[in-house]
Protein backbone atom coordinates (compact mmCIF):
# COMPACT_ATOMS: atom_id res chain seq x y z
CA UNK A 1 0.00 0.00 0.00
CA UNK A 2 2.75 2.16 0.27
CA UNK A 3 3.36 2.09 -3.44
CA UNK A 4 -0.14 3.67 -3.52
CA UNK A 5 0.83 6.48 -1.40
CA UNK A 6 4.00 7.35 -3.07
CA UNK A 7 2.57 7.46 -6.65
CA UNK A 8 -0.33 10.22 -4.90
CA UNK A 9 2.36 11.99 -3.33
CA UNK A 10 4.01 12.60 -6.94
CA UNK A 11 0.72 12.96 -8.92
CA UNK A 12 -0.17 15.83 -6.25
CA UNK A 13 3.13 17.15 -6.88
CA UNK A 14 2.86 17.29 -11.26
CA UNK A 15 -0.57 18.80 -10.06
CA UNK A 16 0.80 21.49 -8.97
CA UNK A 17 3.28 22.57 -10.95
CA UNK A 18 2.64 26.40 -13.07
CA UNK A 19 3.19 26.60 -16.48
CA UNK A 20 7.29 27.84 -16.27
CA UNK A 21 7.63 24.42 -14.07
CA UNK A 22 6.22 22.43 -17.05
CA UNK A 23 8.72 24.17 -19.44
CA UNK A 24 11.61 23.53 -17.72
CA UNK A 25 10.84 19.77 -17.40
CA UNK A 26 10.47 19.49 -20.99
CA UNK A 27 13.55 21.24 -21.60
CA UNK A 28 15.35 19.04 -18.85
CA UNK A 29 14.33 15.85 -20.47
CA UNK A 30 16.82 16.65 -23.00
CA UNK A 31 18.99 18.81 -21.72
CA UNK A 32 20.25 16.60 -18.41
CA UNK A 33 20.94 13.87 -20.68
CA UNK A 34 22.91 16.30 -23.15
CA UNK A 35 24.66 17.89 -20.51
CA UNK A 36 26.00 14.71 -19.04
CA UNK A 37 27.23 13.30 -22.29
CA UNK A 38 28.80 17.17 -22.66
CA UNK A 39 30.83 17.02 -19.63
CA UNK A 40 32.15 13.41 -20.42
CA UNK A 41 33.53 14.28 -23.51
CA UNK A 42 34.12 18.04 -23.95
CA UNK A 43 34.86 18.64 -19.92
CA UNK A 44 33.46 21.59 -17.86
CA UNK A 45 34.91 24.79 -19.10
CA UNK A 46 33.85 23.67 -22.73
CA UNK A 47 30.40 23.01 -21.48
CA UNK A 48 30.03 25.72 -19.56
CA UNK A 49 30.89 28.06 -22.30
CA UNK A 50 28.97 26.49 -24.78
CA UNK A 51 25.78 26.80 -22.38
CA UNK A 52 26.87 30.10 -21.81
CA UNK A 53 26.82 31.67 -25.28
CA UNK A 54 23.32 30.32 -26.03
CA UNK A 55 22.07 31.57 -22.85
CA UNK A 56 23.26 35.09 -23.22
CA UNK A 57 20.26 37.61 -22.81
CA UNK A 58 20.04 41.09 -20.88
CA UNK A 59 19.28 40.52 -17.65
CA UNK A 60 16.17 41.11 -15.31
CA UNK A 61 15.77 41.86 -11.72
CA UNK A 62 16.48 38.64 -10.02
CA UNK A 63 13.16 36.62 -8.78
CA UNK A 64 14.38 34.03 -5.87
CA UNK A 65 11.17 32.24 -5.83
CA UNK A 66 11.03 31.50 -9.48
CA UNK A 67 14.36 30.30 -9.58
CA UNK A 68 13.52 28.21 -6.52
CA UNK A 69 10.70 27.07 -8.60
CA UNK A 70 12.22 26.30 -11.70
CA UNK A 71 15.46 24.03 -9.96
CA UNK A 72 12.59 22.11 -8.18
CA UNK A 73 11.33 21.63 -11.76
CA UNK A 74 14.68 20.50 -13.10
CA UNK A 75 14.97 18.00 -9.74
CA UNK A 76 12.16 16.01 -10.72
CA UNK A 77 13.56 14.87 -14.36
CA UNK A 78 17.02 14.83 -13.00
CA UNK A 79 16.18 12.86 -9.98
CA UNK A 80 14.87 9.83 -11.74
CA UNK A 81 16.83 7.12 -12.19
CA UNK A 82 16.63 6.65 -16.25
CA UNK A 83 17.86 10.20 -16.73
CA UNK A 84 19.30 10.62 -13.19
CA UNK A 85 22.45 13.57 -13.01
CA UNK A 86 25.03 14.39 -10.62
CA UNK A 87 24.83 17.90 -9.30
CA UNK A 88 27.67 19.85 -11.35
CA UNK A 89 25.06 18.44 -14.42
CA UNK A 90 22.10 19.52 -12.86
CA UNK A 91 23.36 22.97 -11.31
CA UNK A 92 24.19 23.83 -15.40
CA UNK A 93 21.02 23.04 -16.32
CA UNK A 94 19.67 25.08 -13.68
CA UNK A 95 22.06 28.05 -14.27
CA UNK A 96 21.09 27.95 -18.08
CA UNK A 97 17.55 27.53 -17.66
CA UNK A 98 17.95 30.49 -15.58
CA UNK A 99 20.14 32.49 -18.12
CA UNK A 100 17.97 32.03 -20.66
CA UNK A 101 14.97 33.45 -18.81
CA UNK A 102 17.29 36.44 -18.29
CA UNK A 103 17.91 35.62 -14.26
CA UNK A 104 21.86 35.77 -13.48
CA UNK A 105 22.44 32.92 -12.00
CA UNK A 106 25.75 31.41 -10.31
CA UNK A 107 27.04 28.31 -10.52
CA UNK A 108 29.27 27.19 -6.92
CA UNK A 109 31.70 24.71 -6.92
CA UNK A 110 32.77 23.77 -3.82
CA UNK A 111 34.27 20.98 -1.59
CA UNK A 112 34.88 19.80 2.09
CA UNK A 113 37.81 19.09 3.53
CA UNK A 114 39.73 15.98 2.47
CA UNK A 115 38.56 12.95 4.29
CA UNK A 116 40.04 9.58 3.66
CA UNK A 117 41.86 10.58 0.59
CA UNK A 118 38.61 11.82 -0.84
CA UNK A 119 37.56 15.38 -1.73
CA UNK A 120 33.91 15.52 -1.62
CA UNK A 121 32.82 17.83 -3.69
CA UNK A 122 29.26 19.63 -4.99
CA UNK A 123 27.86 22.15 -7.00
CA UNK A 124 24.68 24.33 -6.55
CA UNK A 125 23.44 27.14 -8.14
CA UNK A 126 22.67 30.75 -6.84
CA UNK A 127 20.76 33.88 -7.50
CA UNK A 128 21.91 37.14 -5.69
CA UNK A 129 24.16 35.02 -3.67
CA UNK A 130 20.95 32.93 -2.67
CA UNK A 131 21.68 28.90 -3.34
CA UNK A 132 18.56 27.86 -5.51
CA UNK A 133 18.86 24.42 -5.86
CA UNK A 134 20.20 23.45 -2.08
CA UNK A 135 20.01 24.39 2.12
CA UNK A 136 20.41 27.43 2.62
CA UNK A 137 23.83 26.41 4.48
CA UNK A 138 25.10 24.54 1.84
CA UNK A 139 27.87 27.21 1.82
CA UNK A 140 28.70 26.59 5.68
CA UNK A 141 29.55 23.09 4.66
CA UNK A 142 31.55 23.38 1.05
CA UNK A 143 33.99 25.68 0.53
CA UNK A 144 33.68 27.69 -3.05
CA UNK A 145 36.68 27.11 -5.54
CA UNK A 146 35.65 30.43 -6.91
CA UNK A 147 34.67 29.01 -10.62
CA UNK A 148 33.54 32.21 -12.61
CA UNK A 149 31.25 31.39 -15.17
CA UNK A 150 29.65 34.37 -17.78
CA UNK A 151 27.24 36.19 -16.15
CA UNK A 152 24.82 37.95 -18.17
CA UNK A 153 24.91 41.35 -19.67
CA UNK A 154 22.95 44.21 -18.24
Amino acid sequence: MGWLLSLKRRAARLRALNVMQWRAMAASLVLVPAVEIALHRRGFLSTARYLGKRSDRPSVAPDLEASRRLSEAVAIIAGRRVVGAPCLSRSLVVWFLLRRDGIDAEVVIGAEPPAGGVLPAHAWVEVDGVPVNDVPTVRDRYGSFGVKLPRLGG
